[in-house]
């Protein structure tokens, strides 16, 4: 034993304590560089485009980053934030302007654990047989994206038809008639250039996917042959929030040339 300890005398001290070492180094120069990156930021051109998203729908304040010229700056609580109670808000918001519309017999409004559901009837959306959005409902399509922008959410348009066999020259099946029909409804949410489109989908059910599925009547037909409109979380909610910023500041520079 005593003869194994002295080799290992000979072997010089343990250096092992250099890997701690090393590693910390790594560490501190990790912060050192976030710190000198952060510290360039373009504060004027960051400043605008939260200035820009507060105004709109006033879920940031200016001091979140730290600008030390921002008036908001030193606030208790700063930060990103949405408002409490306010997808309860943006529903009353919408079930007056649908009966400001007089749509109240088309469009129904509901919380769903998917989102806030706006569900239109074919009937009001759509003449028979057609795929094109009368031009009377591009204002309840256009609130949709006007509150998709203001929750920091995405769209989906889901389209649905009744059981009856679809006879028509452009499509083959309720399923087609339903896609396009949802694809159309969509293109219209999405005129209004505040609404970043990330993560916005549709999907086409055609028959398959009824409210009622015997469909006794016609007043069960009509409510199958519907539009649903989801203003959901996006798949992705930080790439969502840099899509926006760049969406109003791109919109603040074309407003200033």
């Amino acid at each position: 034993m005593a003869r194994k300890k002295k080799q290992t005398a000979k072997g010089g001290a343990d250096q092992s304590w250099m890997l701690t070492f090393s590693d910390m180094m790594t560490l501190l120069l990790t912060f050192f560089v976030l710190l000198f990156s952060m510290s360039s930021t373009d504060s004027e051109k960051l400043n605008r485009a939260i200035q820009a998203l507060q105004n709109q729908f006033a879920v940031l304040e200016l001091g979140a980053l730290g600008l030390s010229d921002s008036p908001m700056a030193g606030r208790e609580d700063p930060g990103l934030r949405i408002r409490p109670g306010q997808i309860g808000a943006a529903i009353d918001e919408m079930k007056r302007f649908i009966s400001s519309e007089n749509l109240d017999d088309g469009v129904q409004v509901t919380r769903t654990e998917r989102g806030l559901k706006v569900s239109i009837s074919a009937d009001v959306l759509f003449d028979s047989g057609s795929v094109v959005v009368k031009k009377e409902l591009y204002p309840l399509l256009h609130k949709v994206s006007l509150l998709a922008t203001r929750l920091a959410k995405t769209v989906r348009v889901e389209g649905n038809t009744d059981s009856a066999p679809f006879v028509g020259r452009n499509y083959d099946s309720n399923l087609e008639l339903s896609a396009y029909r949802a694809i159309n409804v969509l293109r219209v949410i999405l005129q209004k250039r505040a609404f970043t489109p990330h993560g916005a989908s549709i999907g086409a059910f055609g028959e398959h996917n009824p409210i009622y599925p015997q469909e006794q009547t016609d007043e069960e037909r009509r409510a199958n042959r519907r539009v649903d409109v989801f203003i959901t979380d996006p798949p992705d909610a930080e790439s969502f929030w840099y899509a926006l910023m760049q969406s109003y500041l791109d919109s603040a520079n074309r407003a200033n040339r």
